[in-house]
């Protein structure tokens, strides 16, 4: 995949993402309310989005894994390890709620909802960092045509 294509599927990626980002706080909100049946409705959701947890964990284990990403070739290793690091905190607290997830009732749900929002917060920032290096890296491609 020629780079400004595998930015454009980054960027595609990275709105998909912030779509189901806000789906799940929706859901954290929902169950997180003192009515029983907004709780139930919320955890419901919640299970609903496992399926979109798991691809955000495999976006970030892809892009470790490519030797050959934009992030890889054009960024200087404390950008790119920062990069890495919000991964790594993400996936393991996405693993963290995926296994606690399937054993919470509507009525323990509110206990997990502050980490749920921890991941919603990581997510959106991991997003915002990584769209200002995939800027950063167009405009190290301008400078070197």
């Amino acid at each position: 995949m020629e780079s400004r294509e595998h930015t454009e599927h980054l960027r595609k990626e990275h709105l998909e993402i912030l779509r189901l980002t806000e789906r799940f706080e929706e859901a954290l909100s929902l169950a997180s309310r003192e009515d029983f049946s907004a709780r139930q409705i919320g955890l419901a959701e919640l299970r609903a989005l496992q399926h979109g947890l798991i691809g955000i964990s495999q976006h970030c284990s892809s892009e470790d894994g490519i030797l050959e990403s934009e992030y890889h070739r054009y960024l200087d290793a404390q950008k790119y390890d920062r990069i890495r690091t919000q991964h790594e905190g993400i996936t393991r607290l996405i693993a963290s709620l995926l296994r606690e997830l399937p054993f919470v009732t509507a009525d323990s749900i509110v206990d997990a909802v502050p980490r749920g929002e921890d991941l919603v917060e990581r997510i959106r920032e991991h997003v915002a960092y990584e769209e200002e290096m995939l800027g950063y890296i167009e405009d190290l491609r301008l400078q070197i045509q």
